[in-house]
């Protein structure tokens, strides 16, 4: 058995109380009692890491680590989505663009593109 495993009633797998003036762990769904002499000399240790603590309470990193595609695009200059789409001023291969919500929520979206190599703008209202 399991050091962490004295920490549970066996009959219900709930964590145990312990009750210092009685000398008891004690469970509070089943009543089982073990005697604190019995634990006494266990270790208990438990570890985890900063992955495990963000998940489990849904944190976000304050610093959030890019991923080596974006690393990529980044060092290529591009950091806003791409449409391979050719630039209508200057025949670039592809644009960037980025999206907003201008008008009613009922309304779609407008598209903002703008070309890398000369700059070119327009939008678009889907």
């Amino acid at each position: 058995m399991a050091a962490r495993d004295s920490l549970f009633c066996p009959h219900t797998g709930s964590l145990l109380q312990f009750d210092a003036a009685r000398g008891v762990a004690r469970c509070p769904l089943s009543g089982w009692e073990k005697s604190l002499a019995e634990m006494s000399g266990e270790k208990v240790v438990s570890r985890t890491d900063i992955h495990e603590y963000r998940r489990r309470f849904n944190l976000d990193p304050l610093v959030k680590q890019v991923s080596r595609e974006e690393e990529v695009l980044q060092q290529q200059g591009r950091t806003r989505a791409t449409v391979d789409d050719e630039c209508p001023k200057c025949k670039h291969p592809f644009m960037e663009y980025y999206t907003r919500q201008l008008r009613s929520a009922d309304e779609g979206q407008t598209i903002f593109y703008e070309c890398p190599n000369c700059r070119f703008k327009y939008q678009q209202n889907s």
